[in-house]
């Protein structure tokens, strides 16, 4: 147990750097505090997974209490520009999903990736029936990582921060004599010597950036439950996707028309496949527990497309389905509690 945030996060990315699969686990308020570790992650190209499991703040706000308020500081943290990832499963069959996946996207980027939960999730309880989770679908990709043999194979020396068109550098585990480099939170070079020359700044910013390009490929978009071309479709991301689900099961069955479109990849956002799947939509109704709609915030951003009704709750208590139903008679704009 670490005296802090900011040690516990440092702890992980130290056993990162040293080729152990690292996270750390936290909150909000401790999230904060980890902030400028998550870009010594992002400028050292070490993969840290952190677990982040929302609630009620600002400060130490409604500790016990549940909320969906952090994921544009998720995005966003720390100061500077770098790739991260950012997932928020929506069930425990998912979250034990993002558990492996979230240190694959890690080391295959060689970034930090957030993974979003919250207060509600974390503490839920649920039976799962033994082939509810796929255990042979777990995979384990470690990235570009170079073997002890490929560094016996060196000529020319390892370039741990080396160029390349994907952005992504061949990592080597320390404790090869040909794997030793510097890893500097300065600007640096292949190498990883400091440097503030213009030109090598220019690179290396268009080569860290490329990683989020090309993990970009790779993010799930948002997924469908319920009929295709319903009346309604409940836009959502997180633990509120089970009372989501729920409503529309309600709505339908009472003979309404309604669908779900869950977002559990959020960053990077794949826009393209995210813009065809909003522009099928008949009418959009962000449902969130945030008081700023950060989802629908996020939507607009990155696709130009505004959500047709925001449906808010930030009382520190989760949706339940019918407050849902009841908040899709309310007239178009924004419902909150």
């Amino acid at each position: 147990h670490a005296e802090d945030e900011i040690a516990a996060a440092c702890m992980a990315i130290g056993a990162a750097f040293s080729g152990a699969r690292a996270m750390t686990v936290t909150s909000g308020g401790g999230f904060c505090l980890m902030v400028e570790s998550v870009g010594l992650a992002g400028m050292t190209e070490v993969p840290l997974v952190i677990m982040e499991s929302q609630r009620g703040g600002p400060s130490t706000g409604l500790p016990t209490r549940t909320e969906q308020a952090d994921l544009l500081f998720a995005i966003h943290a720390a100061q500077g520009e770098f790739p991260r990832a950012v997932i928020a499963p929506g069930s425990v069959e998912e979250c034990f999903e993002a558990g492996w996946r979230s240190f694959n996207l890690a080391e295959k980027y060689q970034c930090p990736v957030i993974v979003l939960t919250d207060q509600f999730q974390s503490s839920s309880l649920r039976t799962l029936d033994m082939d509810a989770i796929d255990f042979n679908a777990v995979e384990i990709d470690r990235g570009s990582t170079l073997t002890y043999e490929d560094l016996d194979r060196l000529s020319d020396g390892y370039r741990r921060f080396e160029f390349t068109e994907s952005g992504i550098s061949p990592r080597a585990i320390p404790g090869h004599p040909k794997a030793v480099f510097a890893a500097s939170t300065d600007e640096h070079d292949e190498a990883g010597h400091i440097t503030e020359e213009i030109e090598n700044r220019r690179r290396m910013m268009q080569k860290r950036m490329r990683k989020l390009e090309t993990a970009t490929a790779e993010m799930r978009p948002p997924r469908l439950y319920g009929p295709p071309g319903a009346e309604v479709t409940l836009v959502c991301w997180g633990s509120t996707y089970g009372p989501c689900r729920e409503a529309a099961d309600e709505i339908n069955a009472g003979g309404g028309s309604a669908n779900v479109l869950q977002f559990g990849d959020l960053w990077p956002l794949p826009t393209d496949a995210v813009t065809e799947a909003l522009r099928s939509c008949r009418r959009t109704v962000a449902v969130e527990q945030n008081y700023t709609s950060q989802l629908a915030r996020l939507l607009r951003m990155t696709t130009g497309i505004q959500v047709d009704q925001t449906l808010t709750k930030y009382d520190g208590r989760p949706f339940a389905p019918e407050e849902i139903a009841a908040g899709l008679s309310v007239p178009a704009g924004q419902a909150r509690r």
